[in-house]
């Protein structure tokens, strides 16, 4: 059976971050090593017991990280399993902190967290990097003949048509065709009508955004928060897979805690959604009347942090 990666990066909602203020954006001004990451990116944590966790469906997770001379223990808990680790290495890695091997298939919590200060060098280091998280899944689905649907896109539904707008705010750049939703109301909703066993749906995180709860089939697929540090756009706001084939639809709600925050949609990603639908090919780099050209797979606008689905076999 064919095996798909999926790849998020470290500013995806998906991941969570705990507790508040522990975790940072990091960036070139703070590490001059910063280029070795994809898009430059990371987030860190200086703070004991803090934790990053995602919640997925898969039989194989990898964390991306780097292990330094700062840097502390750490541990990482999946399948309710503890494993302990150490991050410090005399020369800089920019490696995996972690790799599950084959594990059981189903949806599961995975958690890394700072452990303790060690002594070194006269120095006591608890620093902790995440840049990437991969998980990988069994899949009867052929990632390259997966479809995009823009924010206009017919499978679409915005409610109450009246608490959105199509017109980005002047600070939201880097969407998709320059085209996008977004509402500051509470409890606004959008839904994406799909078939299929994946669907990944993308927006911009940033400190004008907020939190929000999904919902697939009516049933809640979690809380997350687009808050961040930086802007980004193109950011995997969702993502779920092992579905099971056939018609879902996927509920995305605003639960800003403040008046100032927005919500902003950009476009989905799907498998299998029919060949009547008015969309593109995500192997495909050209474009249609309601998506634009970038595929899951390729870089495009600065900013851009997409799931990458990629089938190894």
């Amino acid at each position: 059976m064919p095996i798909t990666n999926y790849t998020i990066e470290d500013i995806s909602p998906l991941i969570q971050y705990s507790p508040a203020g522990a975790w940072s954006a990091g960036d070139k001004a703070q590490d001059p090593q910063a280029s070795k990451y994809s898009d430059g990116t990371f987030t860190l944590s200086t703070a004991k017991g803090s934790s990053a966790s995602l919640t997925f469906t898969g039989n194989r997770v990898w964390i991306f990280g780097a292990k330094r001379g700062n840097h502390g223990l750490y541990s990482v808990t999946l399948d309710k399993t503890n494993t302990n680790y150490d991050g410090f290495s005399a020369t800089d890695a920019f490696t995996d902190l972690f790799d599950s091997g084959r594990c059981r298939k189903a949806n599961t919590l995975l958690s890394l967290r700072t452990s303790r200060m060690i002594p070194r060098n006269n120095s006591w280091t608890l620093t902790m990097y995440v840049h990437q998280i991969t998980w990988s899944t069994d899949s009867t689905t052929d990632s390259k003949k997966g479809i995009q649907l823009d924010d206009k896109a017919s499978q679409f539904s915005y409610q109450p048509a009246n608490a959105w707008k199509s017109d980005l705010p002047s600070d939201m750049s880097g969407f998709q065709g320059n085209s996008g939703h977004v509402t500051q109301n509470k409890d606004a909703s959008a839904k994406l009508s799909f078939s299929g066993d994946t669907v990944a749906l993308f927006g911009a995180v940033g400190p004008n955004l907020g939190p929000y709860a999904v919902k697939i089939d009516g049933k809640s697929a979690g809380s997350f928060n687009a808050n961040k540090q930086n802007y980004a756009a193109q950011v995997a706001l969702y993502h779920g897979n092992g579905l099971g084939s056939g018609d879902h639809i996927l509920e995305i709600i605003n639960q800003p805690t403040s008046s100032t925050q927005f919500l902003a949609i950009d476009f989905a990603e799907v498998a299998a959604v029919p060949s009547s639908s008015s969309v593109s090919s995500l192997s495909s780099t050209s474009s249609t009347s309601v998506s634009a050209s970038a595929s899951a797979s390729s870089s495009s606008s600065a900013g851009h942090k997409p799931i990458r689905w990629v089938q190894v076999s």
